[in-house]
């Protein structure tokens, strides 16, 4: 069971518009505020080698853009107009994927959303005890 949900959720991220990496930044940076390479680092709890790598790739891509504010030294990114349309087009699609597998258990969605959290919750802490 387990290894289909991954098949499904790899096909479901071959299919998107926006690679995992340029997804979680848009995400991070949808909020409309600007951020240095560090701020992004620390936010996504990622080493700053990694997050360069990942904003470079997303410039390249046109998701993100990069620019100096009078008066700093660290340049800031931000999502362009195409990166957050992408964003939110590659968002609804996903979301519009879970709906559609809620839909399928009608009226047992609310129970097996309580029993997923529950999983979900007790998963985390075996992993972190281990």
């Amino acid at each position: 069971m387990v290894g289909r949900l991954e098949v499904h959720r790899r096909l479901a991220e071959d299919r998107s518009a926006l690679s995992h990496a340029d997804g979680r930044l848009l995400w991070f940076l949808s909020d409309g505020r600007p951020r240095t390479l560090r701020e992004i680092a620390d936010g996504l709890n990622l080493e700053q080698s990694t997050v360069n790598r990942q904003v470079n790739a997303a410039l390249s891509a046109g998701h993100l853009r990069r620019f100096a504010e009078p008066g700093r030294s660290a340049r800031l990114i931000e999502p362009t107009e195409e990166g957050l349309a992408v964003y939110e087009a590659a968002s609804a699609r996903a979301l519009g994927a879970y709906a559609d597998g809620l839909a399928a258990l009608g009226g047992e969605s609310e129970k097996f959303l309580e029993l997923l959290e529950r999983f979900v919750g007790a998963y985390g802490e075996a992993v972190r005890e281990r």
